[in-house]
Formats: C-alpha cells, structure tokens, sequence
C-alpha cells in the first residue's frame, strides 16, 4: 500500500495522531493529554478532518491524502505480454507529457495534453493503482503473460508485476493505456 494516511501532506512528517469526534469518554481525555489522539469536538460534518500533524499543526482527510499521493507521481512504465506475442511497452512521463509505446520494432511518441494527463490520473485513483499488491503470481504456469508496471516518484518507485495473475482492474487499466495511447497494449 502506497497511501499513507498519517504522513502529513503539508510537511511531510510522520508524526500524526487520528483526530476524535463526538463526545469524548474518560479515556480519551487521557489519550488526548498523552498525546496519542487530538479531541476535535463534538459537532460532526462530513468535512472534518480525520488526521492532525503534530509537527506543522495541519490537519487533512483521506482524500486529501489520496490526492497527494497521486500528484506525487512523476510517470509510469508498463509492459505487458509473453513469448509469442511480444511485449507491449509504455511509459508516460507526467512532466513533459511524452508518450512512448513500443511493441517488437514498432515505435510510437506523442505529447499528451494536459487535460488528457490529468483525466489518466483521476481514471488511475478509480482503479486504485496505488494500492495494487507488488506481485500477483499464479504458480504452476510456466508460459503465458507478465506484465508490470513501475511507477515514478520523486521518493520510492513503486514496482508491481505479475505472472499470468492480474488484479481486478487489469482490463481497465489497460483501456486506459490504449485510450491515452492511441495504440494496443495488451
């Protein structure tokens, strides 16, 4: 999982206590003066922020968590494909734009738009790409499909792959591609 919740997306820090609504219990008192929780009050809205950084004071969501985890990509690598068939390349870099797929000697690049970048990225958090597991492996096959996909942060790449095992949202993520692309992947 690649989502870290309680990292604050203000200053990066780690040290981050859930943030109590409602009307706190006698323990919570306690838990909130050792620090290990923050009392937010007893008036609940479906906006309150649930976390609350220590360091810096800021206070955010799970959206907004998941929000900054997704700007924080810097571009994405797929491949997919087997023996026969060959292997389907794309890598996309989010900063300059530029597209390039690759299949045996076929060579393909463009310059996406941003609005086109920017619906690929919302289109990744549906499918919640961030969360995939790194491996997804069926044992017991020795031909068929590999695919992986790494993608670029300015922290840790996040590298999954699988072996003839895809997670739910493989067919999506690979109409995705073709519909950025404008070439076959898969």
């Amino acid at each position: 999982m690649a989502i870290n919740y309680k990292k604050c997306p203000q200053c990066g820090s780690l040290n981050v206590v859930k943030i109590l609504y409602g009307m706190p219990t006698h323990e919570s008192f306690l838990l909130s003066e050792e620090g290990k929780i923050k009392l937010g009050g007893c008036c609940i809205t479906d906006s309150d922020p649930e976390y609350f950084c220590k360091y810096c004071e800021y206070e955010w969501d799970k959206q907004e968590a998941i929000n900054h985890a997704y700007n924080e990509i810097k571009g994405i690598k797929a491949s997919v494909g087997g023996y026969f068939d060959g292997y389907y390349e794309v890598e996309i870099d989010f900063e300059s734009r530029l597209l390039t797929w690759r299949h045996f000697s076929d060579y393909y690049e463009k310059t996406i738009r941003q609005s086109s970048l920017d619906r690929f990225v919302e289109a990744l958090k549906i499918i919640d790409i961030l969360n995939w597991k790194s491996k997804y492996i069926e044992s017991g096959i020795c031909d068929g499909t590999q695919w992986s996909i790494e993608i670029m942060r300015n922290r840790r790449n996040i590298k999954e792959y699988g072996d003839n095992k895809f997670p739910d949202e493989w067919a999506e993520f690979c109409r995705l591609i073709r519909r950025v692309s404008d070439r076959n992947f898969g």
